[in-house]
C-alpha cells in the first residue's frame, strides 16, 4: 500500500554548545564535551599564518607544517606511531594561523597527545627531510596550477595588494626555493616551539583531564605575543584593470572578477555573506541564473568573501568558452551593478536565510565540524557564542539590511579581473569591452 510523504515542520532552533576554557601555563585550552562523541578532534592553533612571515622566508610557514609529519625521528615517522592509537595528524596554514592537530578516538588521547607534543615541540627537522618536503611542495605548485582557476586565484594577490599577499600563501615557486633548512628552524623555535598556543578540543572528555592535556601539549612554552594589525597597501595601477595570464591554445577562461574588502572585524559576517550568496552564492544565485542558465556560458559561477585579520577581499569565479569570456566579465559586473542598484528579492532573501540556518544541526555534528568553529572563534577573536550570534544575524536579515550590505561591500567599480586563458585570442574583446587596461603576463613571470 503505498504511504504519503509526511508533512515538514518548522525547522528546530539550534544553539551552538558553550566551550570551557581554562588557562595553563602560557596557554589556553577551549575544549566541548559532547558525550558518546567517542572521537576527538584536537586542534593546536599558533597566531602565525602566512600573513606575518618575513619577505625573505615567503612559504616558511607551510614547509614547516609539512615538514612536522616528519616527527621527532624525522623521515615520516609520525603517521605510523599515530596510527597504533587510531590517530590521525592534521595541520594546515591559512593567513592567519598555523594549525596542527589530531583525530583521535577519545579514549586513546592519554596516549596519542604526548606523541602529538613531541611532533609540535621537538621535531627533527633534518635538513633532508625539509629539502624533501620542499621539493614536494614545489612540484605540487606547478600541479595545482595546471588547473586554469587555481591558476587565476593565485594569479590575484598582486594585483590586489603589496607585502606578503602579493605572493600566494605557499611562497610562489620562487620565494619558497629560498627557504633553507636554517629558515625552517628559525622559525619553528621562535613561533612554534616558544609559543603555547591555544588548545581546541572537541568529543566525550568525561575521563579526560583537561589541565593535564594542557600543561601536556604547551610545556613551558610562553604566552603568545600580540599580532601588530596594518592594513597593505594596494599595488598601482588603475581600476578596473584586467590581467590575462598567457595560456596559448586554451579552449577556455577561467576568470576571477575581485576587488578588496575590509577586515573580518570590520564585516557583519551575515550580510556580507548573505549579499555574495544572492549574487553568487546559490545554485538559484544572480550569476549561476545569468551566466549558466540565460546564456550558457559555464556549468557554475560563484562569490564568496575572504576575510582576514587585517583586510579582505570578494571575488567571482568561472570558467567558459573562450569566445565568450569578454562578454562573462562584462555580464559578472553588470550583475555586481544591478543588484546593488536595485537590491534583492523577497524570494532570495527567504533562501539566503534558509541556507544558513536550517543545517546548523548537520553542520556541526561532528567533532570535526565543532572544533573548526572554535578554531575560527580564536584565530579571529571571536566570542563563544558566535555561532548562534551569526545564526540570528541571518535569522534577522532583511531586504534592507541585504541591500544595505550590497551598496557597502559590493565594488564593481574597484574591480580586479583576472583570466586565464589563449592571450592572443582574448586581449582583443577585452579591450574593447572597454573593461580598463588589458596586461599581458606569462604564467612563470608572475612570482618572481
Amino acid at each position: 500500500m503505498p504511504q504519503t510523504r509526511p508533512d515538514l515542520g518548522a525547522p528546530a532552533s539550534y544553539t551552538f554548545p558553550k566551550p570551557q576554557r581554562i588557562t595553563v601555563g602560557g596557554g589556553t585550552v577551549v575544549a566541548i564535551d559532547v558525550p558518546g562523541q567517542h572521537l576527538a578532534s584536537l586542534r593546536l592553533v599558533h597566531p602565525y599564518g602566512g600573513a606575518v612571515e618575513p619577505l625573505d622566508a615567503m612559504g616558511v610557514n607551510a614547509l614547516t607544517s609539512e615538514v612536522l609529519e616528519d616527527g621527532p625521528q624525522g623521515n615520516s615517522s609520525l603517521a605510523p606511531a599515530l596510527e597504533r592509537h587510531g590517530a590521525e595528524w592534521t595541520s594546515r596554514v591559512t593567513w592567519d594561523g598555523f594549525i596542527t592537530g589530531l583525530d583521535v578516538p577519545a579514549n586513546r588521547l592519554a596516549q596519542a597527545v604526548p606523541l602529538f607534543a613531541d611532533a609540535v615541540r621537538s621535531p627533527a627537522l633534518k635538513p633532508d627531510d625539509i629539502v624533501r618536503r620542499r621539493e614536494q611542495l614545489l612540484e605540487r605548485f606547478w600541479l595545482e596550477a595546471a588547473s586554469a582557476s587555481t591558476l587565476a586565484m593565485r594569479s590575484l594577490g598582486s594585483q590586489l595588494f603589496t607585502g606578503r599577499y602579493a605572493t600566494p600563501l605557499a611562497g610562489g615557486p620562487v620565494r619558497l626555493a629560498d627557504v633553507t633548512p636554517e629558515k625552517v628552524a628559525t622559525f619553528h623555535a621562535e613561533s612554534i616551539a616558544a609559543v603555547a598556543g591555544t588548545l581546541v578540543v572537541v568529543g566525550d572528555l568525561s575521563d579526560v583531564d583537561l589541565q593535564e592535556l594542557g600543561r601536556t601539549v604547551f610545556g613551558d612554552a610562553g604566552s603568545a605575543p600580540v599580532r601588530d594589525l596594518t592594513e597593505p597597501a594596494p599595488p598601482p595601477g588603475e581600476l578596473p584593470r584586467v590581467l590575462v595570464v598567457d595560456r596559448p591554445g586554451s579552449v577556455q577562461s577561467a576568470l576571477v572578477v575581485a576587488h578588496r574588502a575590509p577586515a573580518r572585524s570590520q564585516v557583519e559576517l551575515s550580510r556580507a555573506e548573505g549579499i555574495s550568496d544572492v549574487l553568487g552564492g546559490m545554485f538559484t544565485s544572480r550569476l549561476n541564473m545569468e551566466l549558466r542558465e540565460r546564456l550558457g556560458y559555464t556549468y557554475g559561477a560563484g562569490s564568496r568573501f575572504d576575510l582576514r585579520r587585517d583586510s579582505g577581499l570578494f571575488f567571482m569565479v568561472t570558467q567558459v568558452e573562450a569566445d565568450t569570456t569578454a562578454h562573462s566579465v562584462t555580464a559578472s559586473l553588470e550583475q555586481m551593478v544591478t543588484l546593488r542598484d536595485s537590491g534583492v528579492s523577497s524570494d532570495e532573501l527567504e533562501a539566503v536565510r534558509e541556507s544558513n540556518t536550517v543545517g546548523l544541526p548537520v553542520s556541526y555534528s561532528t567533532a570535526r565540524s565543532m572544533a573548526s568553529a572554535l578554531v575560527d572563534m580564536v584565530v579571529h577573536d571571536l566570542p563563544d557564542d558566535y555561532v548562534d550570534q551569526h545564526r540570528a544575524g541571518y535569522e534577522q536579515l532583511t531586504e534592507e539590511s541585504l541591500n544595505s550590505a550590497a551598496t557597502e561591500y559590493l565594488r564593481p567599480e574597484e574591480a580586479i579581473v583576472v583570466v586565464v586563458g589563449d592571450a592572443e585570442r582574448l586581449r582583443g574583446p577585452l579591450t574593447a569591452a572597454e573593461i580598463g587596461p588589458v596586461e599581458v603576463r606569462e604564467p612563470e613571470s608572475l612570482w618572481s
